[in-house]
């Protein structure tokens, strides 16, 4: 992995949990929209925005995951490489 990728995949990394903990929190408050003020916040356009920050919750978690298992390919390459080589 290049030095440029590793620090972007650190960058994303870093950025991702706390995106996902955002949108996690957003699929609630969006729901709880719904139940407090039916009349301002219809079922339909609650659910609809918290369905849609469902699936960013889904997608930086999983871009988070991403991101974790990349780290540790490389680190497992690169030590299986410097133990190789002595």
């Amino acid at each position: 992995m290049t030095k440029r990728r590793k620090i972007a995949t650190w960058v994303t990394l870093g950025l991702a949990l706390p995106a996902a903990s955002y949108t996690g929190t957003s699929v609630v408050f969006y729901a709880w929209l719904s139940a407090a003020a039916p009349d301002r916040w219809p079922p339909e356009r609650a659910a609809l925005w918290a369905y849609s920050a469902l699936a960013l919750t889904a997608l930086f978690l999983s871009l988070f995951i991403y991101c974790v298992v990349s780290l540790i390919k490389d680190a497992n390459k690169s030590y299986r490489s410097e133990r190789n080589a002595t």
